[in-house]
């Protein structure tokens, strides 16, 4: 296969995957697209020549498929360069470094059959083959999923929000075997074209049709078995013991074109006390307001008193005490060291239902290069941000999991009513007021990229969050296609740990999913609008990747180590690098050998 026709298959890969995840014109893209994107690209690096072809074939596939996918990064302000720029790069680096990983198993046939380009003959790799592929793709979009850089939209999983009977693995596997599944199914498709076609030609047909049978039904028993997994997860019976009813409201309005917040909270409130107000009709109360990300300018603690008289025409506290229900609020808060020095914080921001600000949690995964610039403490760096690229600060990422207990209602009445203690002793009165409160529900507030990363969600979800509440901002995207792109990643926490997720956005996907992934609760894109929800509190369970974390990526990459180590330790890695070079060498040599076989034959007569 020519280098050109292998660079046409690779970017036609790129554009079906493109097309799998949630984009333009599918709005959550397509599960069954997604199995076959990627055979374009496994028949590309298994026709490979060399690894400098399959580093070429890599970067292409994973560069073009993000600027595809995330075109809608050059919105971000005036990051775009950095955004969508250099985020592309450094996934097609990343893909550039597995594409060569990924030859890897094709080196050795490729040096000592040179003379015979049949990639299926050897039988016993044909298995070996698929699972390599599946394997180093995984691990691909782990590594491309973590760290401060880490990028964990354009995955395989992210395609399959239309398949959540499928979704349910990742309460096992996280997205992680998702990923593996379809990526095993793509190799398998190719290998079995590449074998149809070349059947007739090859030696020990039947061992190698058995050979292949025997990798599809491991396929099909692995897909199975997960089909079954999530039919019986997907319709079982949870029951929650709690509830939140609470107002969630999104506002659509851009903080980022907006001088003031006095207009964002002026709305806010109005779309608030509209839904509060049908409550009271009913003789309910709500017990929690939730509005997205960023939507409050001043910096917090200071601005305290600022909010007590902001906006003129009716202030922020005036509000939640006329309302007596605690508020749950995007803003910024800075906190001051006795050196002077100070730091921001992106913060989620809880007011209880008199007004006080009783505290912050601080976003702890910036965005790389808009939230967070790298060694911007320095003073030579800080320059340079501003005088060439006009970027003048960033935020500081958290340091701390901070979790709010929210009063809430059981969803039923306890079969036995909350015990009381009656003394005589009035030291126990206190003790029995506390036992009468009504219960709490124990929160936490992962802020916009928060919810896509495992180091974060995780510890928050080991320390008792019984629902975790997102607040986001997307609006500066304009497009559709981020708005579900960022839900269909958040989506897994739901599954993974099989508890409730909220997401209150500035302009979508603001939602309520169960524990299996079900839409309890939506309200439409980029509309200004507002919803009473009954957010359901489930009983906490631990499931296996809640336990374990990424173990499947663990896994695998202790097997990819293994499996390079042993060829490096085995084979002449210049010939493997450059087998262009072994090639010419064994034929300069086998026409020397040829030139002194026939000089022999005729001295010899």
């Amino acid at each position: 296969m020519s280098l050109i026709l292998q660079v046409f298959y690779t970017f036609f890969s790129s554009v079906l995957l493109s097309l799998a995840i949630p984009n333009e014109w599918l709005s959550f893209g397509s599960p069954f697209i997604a199995f076959a994107a990627l055979i374009p690209f496994y028949t590309a690096i298994k026709n490979s020549k060399n690894f400098w072809t399959a580093f070429l074939l890599g970067f292409i596939q994973t560069c073009a498929t993000h600027l595809i996918s995330f075109f809608w990064l050059a919105n971000f302000k005036d990051f775009a360069a950095l955004t969508l720029g250099a985020s592309a790069f450094g996934t097609g680096c990343i893909g550039a470094a597995y594409g060569a990983l990924l030859y890897l198993p094709y080196a050795k046939k490729n040096n000592s059959n040179f003379l015979n380009d049949l990639s299926v003959q050897n039988i016993d790799t044909v298995p070996f083959r698929v699972f390599w592929f599946a394997a180093v793709y995984t691990s691909y979009e782990w590594c491309k999923s973590s760290g401060f850089l880490g990028y964990p939209w354009g995955t395989i999983s992210q395609c399959m929000f239309n398949a959540r009977i499928f979704m349910q693995t990742a309460a096992i596997t996280g997205t992680y075997g998702i990923t593996f599944i379809t990526v095993f199914f793509s190799a398998l498709i190719s290998e079995g074209l590449d074998l149809y076609y070349k059947t007739p030609n090859l030696p020990a047909k039947k061992r190698i049709i058995s050979t292949y049978k025997t990798t599809a039904s491991f396929w099909l028993i692995l897909f199975s078995l997960s089909m079954v997994y999530g039919l019986f997860q997907f319709n079982k019976t949870r029951t929650p013991v709690k509830k939140v009813t609470s107002v969630i409201v999104q506002q659509n309005e851009d903080p980022w074109k907006q001088a003031s917040d006095s207009e964002s909270i002026t709305l806010s409130m109005n779309l608030t006390e509209e839904k509060l107000n049908r409550l009271r009709g009913e003789g309910l109360k709500a017990d929690l307001i939730v509005w997205s990300e960023g939507v409050l300018k001043s910096v917090f603690p200071d601005s305290k008193l600022h909010y007590e008289r902001y906006p003129y025409e009716r202030s922020l506290t005036d509000f939640i005490r006329q309302n007596q229900t605690p508020l749950l609020t995007g803003g910024s808060y800075m906190r001051t060291y006795s050196d002077g020095s100070r730091e921001y914080f992106n913060a989620a921001l809880v007011f209880d239902r008199y007004g006080n600000f009783r505290g912050y949690y601080p976003k702890n995964h910036l965005v790389p290069f808009a939230e967070a610039i790298p060694f911007m403490e320095y003073p030579s760096v800080k320059n340079f941000m501003e005088k060439i690229i006009g970027i003048s600060a960033g935020w500081t990422p958290g340091d701390q999991y901070t979790f709010f207990d929210i009063p809430c209602q059981w969803y039923s009445k306890p079969l036995i009513d909350t015990v009381k203690n009656i003394n005589l002793n009035e030291a126990y009165d206190e003790q029995s007021r506390r036992e009468s409160l009504p219960p709490v529900t124990k929160i936490s507030t992962p802020i916009c990229y928060d919810d896509a990363f495992t180091d974060i969600m995780r510890p928050l979800w080991r320390n008792g969050t019984e629902v975790f509440m997102n607040i986001t901002d997307d609006s500066w995207s304009l497009k559709k296609s981020a708005e579900i792109q960022h839900f269909t990643v958040a989506a897994y926490r739901s599954i993974e740990y099989r508890t409730t997720l909220v997401r209150s956005t500035n302009s979508g996907v603001s939602v309520v999913l169960d524990p299996a992934g079900k839409v309890i609760c939506e309200l439409p894109l980029f509309e200004a609008c507002s919803s009473i929800c009954d957010i359901p509190v489930y009983k906490r369970t631990t499931t296996t990747y809640a336990r374990f974390g990424n173990w499947l990526p663990f896994v695998l990459n202790i097997f990819l180590l293994l499996y390079f180590l042993w060829n490096c330790l085995t084979f002449n890695n210049l010939d493997y690098v450059f087998p262009e070079k072994h090639i010419r060498s064994h034929k300069k040599h086998h026409k020397k050998s040829h030139k002194k076989a026939k000089k022999d034959k005729s001295s010899k007569r």
